[in-house]
């Protein structure tokens, strides 16, 4: 089996899981209890490291922060971060295994397939931190120039104004941006029917014995980004059952874009935005799903999830912070 110094594949246990980022220990995890996700590989965050290295950008940043108002300057900062990640140039062994990992997993697969490239910050998806949102996915990604483009806009993301402006907030819990790592997940891309969010409890009611689903047609994209009223559905978490459901507007949805790589929005037919999305099958798998999850992370967690053909995959997994149960 060839050895990779950048890249872990599941099924493979990697040398080091630490390395694989919040969202992909994750995705290890749920593979290794037997729930169905998009095939992946992950680029591990020592890639990021010596990039960040060789730019110089922890140095950069601590004398941001320690600037004496880093506020005023966040966007400018911001834009010269990127800039210098945009036109960094991967070292040659890494092109190398970054060519030789994407044949192996398209002749895996044995077909033509599209990819979304997801960041994986070490601080991402963990009980402590709310920091799901600000790092960014990149999908149907279909030539290794774009998937390139893709790991870098990944790692500009953890330098965005948002991400800054949240640093500076827990930087008086003791965490430092420098210490911040980052890898990123090479996923199938499913072109989903139906996509949308599963949180093990009612985050409306805080009630732990109901679970909340939102969902949309398309995309997962229109959901995450709250720029649609989705379908609301509340299900009995103990014994299955729906105890309340409301047709969301769903105006429109994110799908692929039928001219070349990425995504585009369109609006949904008068037809199916009136309905609900999900039949009861479909909440069935997501049932089990939702309790087949929090049993492996031992807490309540939010899930995103899609169907493609009836099939459910399970696309990331993380813990929902900011409870106060009941």
């Amino acid at each position: 089996m060839t050895h990779y110094n950048y890249f872990s594949f599941l099924g493979e246990d990697p040398p080091n899981r630490k390395l694989l980022g919040g969202k992909g220990m994750n995705l290890f995890k749920l593979y290794d209890n037997g729930i169905r996700i998009p095939p992946c590989l992950i680029i591990n965050t020592r890639a990021y490291t010596e990039a960040i290295s060789k730019l110089q950008i922890s140095k950069k940043v601590k004398l941001f922060f320690s600037s004496s108002s880093p506020l005023k300057e966040v966007v400018n900062f911001s834009n010269n971060i990127k800039t210098e990640i945009f036109n960094y140039k991967f070292p040659k062994e890494f092109n190398i295994e970054l060519n030789q990992a994407l044949t192996r997993f398209k002749e895996k697969l044995g077909r033509e397939i599209s990819f979304a490239v997801r960041s994986s910050a070490n601080i991402e998806d963990q009980v402590q931190f709310s920091f799901a949102g600000q790092a960014e996915s990149f999908l149907f990604n279909n030539t290794l120039a774009q998937i390139i483009q893709s790991i870098k806009n990944c790692w500009a993301s953890l330098f965005s104004p948002q991400s800054l402006l949240y640093f500076l907030k827990i930087k008086q819990r003791g965490i430092e941006l420098p210490a911040i790592e980052m890898s990123v997940i090479i996923q199938e891309m499913i072109d989903s029917d139906i996509a949308g969010v599963l949180f093990t409890i009612n985050v409306l009611s805080n009630n732990v014995n109901q679970m909340l689903i939102n969902s949309n047609w398309g995309l997962c994209e229109t959901i995450t980004n709250s720029s649609v009223i989705p379908d609301l559905i509340i299900l009995d978490k103990n014994k299955f059952s729906v105890v309340n459901s409301k047709v969301g507007d769903k105006e429109i949805k994110c799908v692929k874009n039928p001219n070349g790589p990425f995504t585009i929005i369109v609006k949904n037919e008068p037809d199916i935005k009136e309905k609900l999305c999900l039949q009861n099958d479909h909440l069935l798998k997501l049932h089990e799903l939702g309790l087949n999850i929090e049993k492996v992370f031992n807490y309540p967690q939010d899930i995103e999830w899609a169907f493609k053909n009836d099939i459910l995959y399970t696309l990331q997994s993380r813990p929902i912070t900011n409870l106060s149960l009941k």
